[in-house]
Formats: C-alpha cells, sequence, structure tokens
C-alpha cells in the first residue's frame, strides 16, 4: 500500500480489505463458526431442560396452550425446582457461551489485525508480530462481561422504574428510567467500544491488556476528532446498508402465492447471509481505517522549512575595475 500520509484512514480500510481477500472469509468464518455452536448448544440445553421436566410432549402443549388445565397435569417437579433449574441452566448456557465467543474473538481478531496492522505499516509486521493470544482473551472476555453487566443494568432500572411507577412515585422512577436506562446504554456503548478497539495495540504494540486499554485511551485523546468522523461515517454506512438490505431481505415474501414457502424461507436466508457479508466487510474497513490512524498518529509532523528573511534592495552598482566598452 502507498505511504500512510498519502491517502486518508478512511480509503485505507477499503483498500485493506480489498487488497487482502483472505480477511473477509476468515472473518465470517470464526463468526459463523461461533453462530453455528451456540444455536446447537442453546438447542441442547433446552432439549435437556425440557426433558428434564418429565412431561410428554402432549402435556407441554397443553401448559402452553390450555392454561386452565395446567393444575390437573402430572408434576413430577414443584414450580420452585424447576425454577431454580431452569436459572442454572441459563446461567451455564451463558457462561459458556461467554467463554467460547471471548476464545473465538481472541483467535479471529488477532488473525485479522496482524495482516492490517502490516498492511497500515511501512514495514512487514506480520512475520514478526506475535498472536498475543492470552492479552486479546483477557479483552474479549472483559467485553463480554461488560456488556452483560451494561444490559443487567439495564433492565433491572427499566423494571425498577416501572415498579416504581405502579406505585404511584413518580419521582423515583423518573430517575430510573432517565439515569439508570440511559447511563447504562452510553457506559454499555463507550467501554465496549473502547475494549473493542484495545485489541489493536495488542498486536501493534505487543503489550498486555492493561497496556493496551492505556495505549487506547491516549489515542482517543489525540485523535479524538478524526475517530468520531471515522466512527460516524462507518456507522453511517452500516445503516445505509441494513436499510438497503431490508428490502430485499422481505421483498421474497411478494412471491408466496406463487412458489412455496420453503424456497421463500430460503431466498431470505440467502439475503440474510449476504447482508452479514457486506457488514462484516465494513467492520474490517473501519478496523483497518483505525490501524491506518494508530500509524498516522505515531508519525513525525513535517515540520514546515524556515522562511529567509527578505533582503533589502540595493540598486546595481558595477564594479570600479570594470572598463568602459561602450562607444566613445
Amino acid at each position: 500500500m502507498p505511504q500512510v500520509q498519502s491517502r486518508s484512514p478512511f480509503q485505507e480500510g477499503f483498500a485493506a480489505v480489498r487488497e487482502e481477500p483472505l480477511l473477509l472469509p476468515a472473518e465470517l468464518v470464526w463468526r459463523w463458526s461461533f453462530a453455528l455452536v451456540a444455536w446447537l448448544i442453546a438447542l441442547y440445553a433446552a432439549t435437556t431442560f425440557l426433558d428434564s421436566l418429565g412431561v410428554s410432549a402432549i402435556g407441554r402443549y397443553s401448559v402452553s396452550i390450555l392454561r386452565p388445565v395446567v393444575g390437573k397435569l402430572p408434576r413430577p417437579h414443584s414450580f420452585d425446582d424447576v425454577l431454580v433449574r431452569y436459572v442454572w441452566l441459563k446461567f451455564i448456557v451463558l457462561s459458556a457461551l461467554t467463554v467460547l465467543w471471548s476464545f473465538a474473538a481472541a483467535v479471529g481478531r488477532a488473525a485479522a489485525l496482524r495482516n492490517l496492522v502490516a498492511l497500515a505499516g511501512s514495514e512487514d509486521r506480520d512475520e514478526d508480530a506475535g498472536w498475543q493470544f492470552r492479552p486479546m482473551f483477557q479483552l474479549s472476555l472483559m467485553r463480554a462481561l461488560w456488556m452483560w453487566i451494561a444490559m443487567g443494568c439495564f433492565v433491572a432500572s427499566f423494571l425498577l422504574g416501572h415498579a416504581m411507577m405502579q406505585h404511584g412515585r413518580a419521582a423515583r422512577g423518573a430517575f430510573f428510567y432517565v439515569f439508570g436506562v440511559w447511563l447504562s446504554v452510553v457506559f454499555g456503548l463507550m467501554l465496549n467500544w473502547t475494549f473493542g478497539i484495545a485489541p489493536l495495540f495488542c498486536i501493534r504494540n505487543q503489550v498486555n491488556a492493561r497496556d493496551a486499554l492505556r495505549l487506547t485511551v491516549e489515542f482517543c485523546a489525540r485523535q479524538g476528532g478524526r475517530i468520531f468522523c471515522l466512527s460516524a461515517a462507518f456507522f453511517a454506512l452500516r445503516l445505509l446498508w441494513a436499510a438497503s438490505m431490508l428490502f430485499l431481505v422481505v421483498a421474497p415474501t411478494e412471491l408466496a402465492h406463487r412458489i412455496a414457502p420453503g424456497w421463500v424461507l430460503l431466498m431470505i436466508f440467502a439475503l440474510f447471509l449476504v447482508y452479514l457479508v457486506g457488514d462484516n466487510a465494513l467492520v474490517l474497513a473501519r478496523l483497518g481505517a483505525f490501524a491506518t490512524l494508530a500509524e498516522i498518529a505515531t508519525q513525525p509532523e513535517p515540520q514546515p522549512q524556515p522562511v529567509p528573511p527578505p533582503q533589502p534592495w540595493l540598486p546595481y552598482v558595477p564594479p570600479s575595475d570594470t572598463p568602459n566598452t561602450l562607444p566613445v
């Protein structure tokens, strides 16, 4: 790629995705593999929970549809035992998925960032750069845990605000609605974004998780304006891509009266996969833009050349020893 200061980071991000054609397939492999495994784990957990109830399929259907019959159905376990078993099973599944996502994100993001950092820099760094798996895993795990904490605070603030409103305590309810809910959203997004950028400095500077977070904060403090512009530009592109693909995804529903519903669902699923491919390409381009901006931030700024002071004008005086060659 050209020198980092000859093009903008926005262009460099798309150029990195274009010049490394294996970046996007690698990103899709680890994301879709995790999604497939997560669905399998969730289905297995749901099947295990339903089998542990000891109720037949007809009984479960009656419980969900015919509410008055619930009391007449055989219930070998009490409701408290079922609830405790459900909570524990959900906790185990979410913990397993969190650790699995952290592992997959650490490996996939390290592979992508090694190439992006090498493309953004002036030298080939991907051969010498380590994978930094441990700090990458720590950052991914902290990011996942923080998102769970932020979502928990969001739900708790919303439920507490609703409960306060129901009991006639409007002031406390408004407090939880305004401060609890919105602060959970703001701080959740901010720290999620910070933990998402920190792996860049793990690979680029070969540092641990704490130093990567420190470098991320310093990077945001120095390049705050350009970072905001890049983030806003890529966010707008992702919104535009999602809005445009939404019409294409729902378009096959107009053909439901002409072709079989199975083919309609297959077309919707295929278009949804196309949307995911484009969205992941934009995510990689954004990482490439941030890698280029981090490289630009380390380059010394060109010093302006000193302008010589103006010389005073003096009339030309020929030397005295020059012979007079003019004709007499």
